[in-house]
């Protein structure tokens, strides 16, 4: 009888934080000065902060990878729904870092701020309105963009201090992981790619019809071989669009200078030449036996794979700390 009235008092306790917390959202989003009814959908409770739909919306639109902005608003959407739940759990965990950074005195000043944006600017040759009109098109606001962008700095910030700091590959580990992958040495530096290409056309229109049809269904999730086999217009397509290993010294400079700053399991921007387009995936990697490269390379690899299993457990740690709701 006692558990169930403890029970009864628990589940009365949440409900009146959330009414609080919801009643806080509204004041702060206008609702008193405006005198009017502010209507979000609010999606979670996170401690002391509410997740509203919108909010969650714009992370998404932050976060989504860039071939997702091919889509059209009605098929961006339909992407967003179906995986609304993911970027959820991604938002959630946004809360938490950020809180534990706070809590450690990680933090990033506004001047910061405006000096990545002016380097961001700077690489893409936007102007003060060309920026502000490509947010527009992502349906964001110069202030949503700056509170994103500071959470991923203070967050990139933090797992360095609280995770990736206390992390230690050994000399043994990556002679060992080296012995056991072969496929990484080769006589010369070199790429394991894939590709998909679609032949020079006079309509324009229906290029761009076939791009964007390659993209949404790698966005769906199909794999690169399955849609190379059934799209791809070269004899590669047999292959799933697999062309095998490119030497480094074997290639143009400008196809060794974009796998190079590619990671593997990447697919590249559509490359238009004077032959159609090429749209490449990178499989793999070849280093020089015994180069410094290649120590330099397993050891990136093995420290990756270290700071993705202790991330995973600090994750977990702030969430049993933490209050989550998530509403139906």
């Amino acid at each position: 009888m006692l558990n169930l009235r403890v029970k009864e008092e628990l589940k009365l306790l949440k409900f009146f934080v959330f009414f609080i917390l919801s009643l806080i959202f509204l004041i702060e989003s206008g609702w008193a000065e405006e005198n009017k009814f502010f209507v979000d959908k609010i999606v979670a409770v996170v401690n002391k902060e509410v997740i509203t739909w919108s909010e969650l919306y714009k992370f998404m639109e932050f976060n989504a990878k860039d071939d997702f902005k091919a889509l059209n608003p009605d098929e961006k959407f339909k992407y967003f729904k179906a995986h609304e739940e993911e970027f959820l759990e991604k938002l959630i965990d946004t809360k938490l870092q950020i809180e534990e950074a706070e809590r450690y005195g990680i933090f990033v000043s506004d001047s910061e701020i405006e000096g990545a944006i002016n380097d961001i600017k700077k690489k893409y040759n936007l102007t003060d309105e060309g920026f502000i009109e490509t947010l527009k098109k992502e349906g964001m606001t110069l202030n949503d963009y700056k509170k994103m962008l500071k959470e991923q700095i203070i967050i990139g910030r933090a797992l360095n201090s609280l995770v990736r700091s206390k992390i230690v590959v050994t000399d043994a580990e990556i002679n060992g992981y080296i012995k056991a992958h072969p496929e990484l040495s080769c006589v010369d530096d070199g790429y394991y790619v894939s590709q998909i290409v679609i032949k020079k056309r006079e309509n324009t229109e229906e290029l761009k019809a076939k791009i964007n049809e390659i993209f949404k269904r790698l966005i769906q999730g199909e794999s690169f071989s399955k849609v190379a086999s059934q799209l791809s217009e070269d004899v590669s397509a047999k292959l799933g669009g697999a062309i095998g290993l490119l030497k480094k010294n074997e290639i143009a400079p400008e196809l060794s200078n974009l796998f190079s700053k590619m990671s593997v399991g990447q697919i590249s921007e559509p490359m238009m030449t004077e032959h159609g387009v090429f749209i490449f995936k990178l499989d793999g990697v070849c280093f020089s036996k015994g180069s410094q490269e290649l120590v330099n390379y397993v050891r990136n690899l093995l420290e990756d794979e270290k700071f993705k299993k202790e991330y995973k457990l600090w994750i977990r740690g702030l969430r049993q700390r933490a209050y989550i709701e998530i509403m139906d």
